[in-house]
């Protein structure tokens, strides 16, 4: 297996055509039979990696490169989640603005070049495979979720996404932020792989707009806060590891019927 076969694979059970802005092939590699898997991937790991005798090294967020600087733009997935909901697109287009340009500015000033950089001069084969794991694993929460009903408690939504490994072995467990879990879900969206959370503005259209529970990763404080000041809705957090973990397992699952071993850094399997 190749680098480019394991983009390949991620791109496929997650349904993209593409490589998203978020993701990339940092330095090529053949032969691979082991590697070496985490959410955050720097220099450390990248000798971790060599001194396992991984043949490369699958970071989750973006390690560096493009990736790094240009992966904010697949937050404009946010569009096509809301019009999903039923957000009229203008609309959508307009909730998106404010948190892509404090991305793209958050963004433009990081050190894209030190991890692929290092991982050259140490030979060893480097991926980023972000928002298909992200979207990977929002479509096993959405499926878990098929046939709950509108009338069924908050708490029916956590119980069922709670019932997977990644969920029951995390320190941080899934809460309910904004609502109670006894209040009636309503119409259910799932507001993930999107690059990051929507924030205030993302949340509080979904509110408008008809959603009575919406599912985040994570949250800011400060969104949090404003968003409780005028929420209609039901807001679930999942916790951003055991999320991450939840889409990544899969894809491992996958490498390993093609011959590749994960080492993970984590025990969130």
């Amino acid at each position: 297996m190749d680098t480019r076969q394991i983009m390949r694979i991620s791109l496929k059970i997650a349904g993209l055509k593409s490589i998203p802005a978020d993701s990339e092939i940092h330095v090529k590699g053949r032969r691979i039979r082991k590697v070496l898997v985490a959410i955050d991937v720097g220099v450390a790991e990248l000798l971790l990696a060599r001194n396992l005798g991984c043949d490369a090294v699958i970071a989750h967020h973006p390690a560096g490169g493009k990736a790094r600087i240009h992966g904010y733009k697949v937050f404009l997935r946010h569009i096509d989640q809301l019009k999903e909901a039923g957000v009229p697109e203008e609309m959508a287009r307009k909730t998106v603005q404010p948190k892509l340009r404090v991305l793209e500015l958050q963004h433009h000033p990081d050190n894209y070049d030190q991890t692929p950089s290092a991982a050259k001069k140490l030979r060893m084969p480097l991926v980023s495979i972000h928002s298909p794991c992200d979207e990977i694993g929002r479509k096993i929460i959405q499926n878990a979720l098929k046939g709950v009903a509108e009338n069924s408690a908050v708490k029916d939504v956590v119980t069922r996404i709670a019932r997977f490994p990644e969920f029951r072995k995390a320190a941080s467990k899934i809460e309910v932020r904004i609502g109670s879990p006894r209040n009636r879900t309503g119409k259910i969206a799932i507001s993930h792989a999107a690059y990051t959370n929507g924030g205030y503005e993302i949340a509080r259209t979904y509110f408008q707009n008809g959603i009575g529970t919406l599912s985040y990763i994570h949250i800011a404080e400060q969104d949090l806060t404003k968003l409780a000041n005028d929420a209609s809705g039901n807001l679930i957090v999942l916790g951003h590891i055991a999320s991450d973990w939840l889409g990544i397992n899969r894809l491992l699952r996958e490498l390993a019927k093609n011959g590749v071993e994960s080492i993970t850094t984590t025990d969130l399997n």
